[in-house]
């Protein structure tokens, strides 16, 4: 079984949409493509269908941005409960309100 679990759709910082990053996924052989996108879960449904359509494993993740001791530190999470406010309306270090 071949599986990345960390990828980012131009959702947040990658170059291609949720749904041809699963594609290139699936046609570079990998079986599980875990969507990591930072900070936001916006991407999820278009990698969830693309992942039917292409016939592997989606696992839904986030990347969090936060800081430890003053310095950048980016946390991965795996299968988050989507529909957690908190989460959903947090804005991560590099999009903070003034």
């Amino acid at each position: 079984m071949t599986i990345d679990l960390h990828t980012h759709s131009r959702v947040s910082d990658g170059t291609a949409s949720p749904r041809d990053l699963v594609h290139a996924a699936a046609t570079a052989g990998l079986d599980v493509v875990a969507l990591t996108d930072h900070d936001t879960t916006l991407g999820w449904d278009e990698a969830a269908a693309a992942a039917v359509d292409a016939g592997i494993a989606l696992v839904r993740g986030i990347e969090i941005s936060t800081r430890f001791r003053g310095a950048g530190v980016h946390l991965l999470a795996y299968l988050p409960d989507a529909s957690d406010v908190p989460l959903q309306e947090e804005p991560g270090p590099d999009r903070r309100r003034p």
